[in-house]
């Protein structure tokens, strides 16, 4: 969106093709994201990545054709689910400990548990050069 638009990106969300952090955005789409939350992020992904591809025996990420593609084989993507029914450990004890962390987050000031106090937003402001270019691909 950022090469489309002429803008930059933050530093630190990716690296070019010679692994150097980057803010332009084309130089970003040949090289790599970073990984959300540095080396633990990276080993979340890393679980993700051994238990969605290898585990399943789907192409690695490495490995993922274009995902928009009008035509081409399908992309052999995987899925892991893992359930647990959480009372099976520690009855009902789950729920209090759960209710004790989110009342501590709320009352941390500025922090917040994803989509709790959420509010959509009623209007949304779309730069012309942006509004212009999605009219034209839509035609």
């Amino acid at each position: 969106m950022a090469a489309a638009a002429g803008e930059e990106i933050p530093l630190g969300w990716a690296v070019d093709a010679n692994g150097n952090p980057t803010t332009d955005p084309h130089a970003a789409l040949n090289g790599s994201l970073m990984s959300t939350g540095g080396y633990k992020g990276w080993g979340l992904g890393l679980m993700v990545e051994v238990l969605a591809a290898a585990l399943t025996g789907s192409v690695n990420s490495l490995d993922v054709k274009g995902l928009k593609l009008p035509d081409g084989e399908p992309h052999d993507l995987g899925q892991f689910y893992f359930l647990v029914d959480p009372t099976t450990f520690a009855g009902d004890t789950f729920y209090e400990r759960l209710r004790r962390v989110s009342e501590s987050v709320e009352n941390q000031p500025g922090a917040r548990l994803p989509g709790a106090n959420r509010s959509l937003p009623s209007n949304v402001n779309i730069s012309t050069i942006l509004w212009e270019k999605t009219r034209a691909l839509a035609e």
